[in-house]
C-alpha cells in the first residue's frame, strides 16, 4: 500500500514536472507547479504512516492499549502531518498570488503565452 503512494506521488511529480516544461500557457504551468506540490503533500503523508498505528492526539487509549503503549511508537507521527498542514497553506497562498499576477499579466499584454510575453519586454 505505501509503495503505492510512493509511485503516486513521483507519478503526480513526473505529470507536473511535463506540465512545466512543456506548456506555453501561464494556468497550465501554474496547474502544473499545483500538482508538484501535491506529490510532496502525498509523499509527507506517506512518510508519517505507521502500520497498526493510531493518531497522536488521543483523550483515551484504544482498547486493549494503554498510554505507555502508544508512547513507543505505536502512533503515527505528527511532525510530518503539522509540515503538511502548513505547506497546503504555504501552496495555496503562491497560487493564488501566481495566478493574481497572470491575471495582471493577460490585462497588460492581452496574452498568456509565456513565449510571447518574454519577447515583448515592455
Amino acid at each position: 500500500m505505501i509503495v503505492g503512494n510512493y509511485l503516486a506521488g513521483v507519478a503526480l511529480f513526473c505529470i507536473g514536472l511535463y506540465a512545466v516544461l512543456t506548456k506555453r500557457n501561464l494556468i497550465k504551468i501554474v496547474m502544473g507547479l499545483s500538482l508538484m506540490e501535491a506529490s510532496t503533500y502525498l509523499l509527507l503523508l506517506s512518510f508519517a504512516y505507521r502500520a497498526h498505528s493510531t493518531a497522536p492526539v488521543l483523550l483515551n487509549p484504544p482498547n486493549g492499549q494503554s498510554a505507555e503503549q502508544l508512547a513507543k511508537g505505536q502512533v503515527a507521527d505528527p511532525v510530518l502531518q503539522n509540515i503538511c498542514l502548513t505547506a497546503i497553506v504555504i501552496g495555496v497562498a503562491v497560487t493564488g498570488v501566481s495566478l493574481a499576477v497572470i491575471v495582471r499579466i493577460a490585462q497588460h499584454y492581452r496574452t498568456l503565452d509565456s513565449d510571447r510575453v518574454r519577447a515583448m519586454r515592455g
